[in-house]
């Protein structure tokens, strides 16, 4: 049997919650900068996407809800952002997948491809405009 990670939800300011929307931003500005035609550069691409994308989940849910995750689990934080009012209702789902490819974009040797990385980042700049929305 897994032993079960804790869970942990914490509150967060407005203010904390804006911080971590301009902190997502700055990763996908650098993302996009760097996305180009060569792996090399598509996988930090990618790699900058799962980060920001888990920033501005951040955002999303300590602006709406007042809380976020800051557990180990990202199911959580999938969780959490579910039960926010969403405009776009695929953000779990986009999240889910960005949170798929984290092992392979930190930790793998083997590059991440240029058309998975674009779809990366993608996922997160729509994770972004729902933040900006709020």
């Amino acid at each position: 049997m897994t032993p079960r990670r804790p869970t942990r939800v914490v509150t967060c300011t407005p203010k904390e919650g804006r911080a971590r929307r301009d902190q997502a931003q700055a990763l996908l500005d650098v993302a996009e900068l760097v996305l180009g035609e060569e792996r090399r550069e598509a996988h930090v691409a990618a790699a900058l996407a799962v980060l920001a994308g888990i920033a501005a989940t951040d955002a999303i849910c300590g602006l709406s809800l007042g809380r976020w995750s800051r557990g180990q689990d990202h199911a959580q934080a999938v969780n959490l952002l579910g039960e926010v009012a969403l405009r776009d209702t695929t953000l779990p789902t986009k999240l889910r997948r960005l949170l798929a490819e984290k092992d392979a974009a930190h930790y793998s040797p083997s590059l991440i491809t240029v058309e998975k990385a674009r779809a990366m980042v993608r996922r997160a700049t729509a994770l972004l405009a729902e933040a900006d929305r709020l």
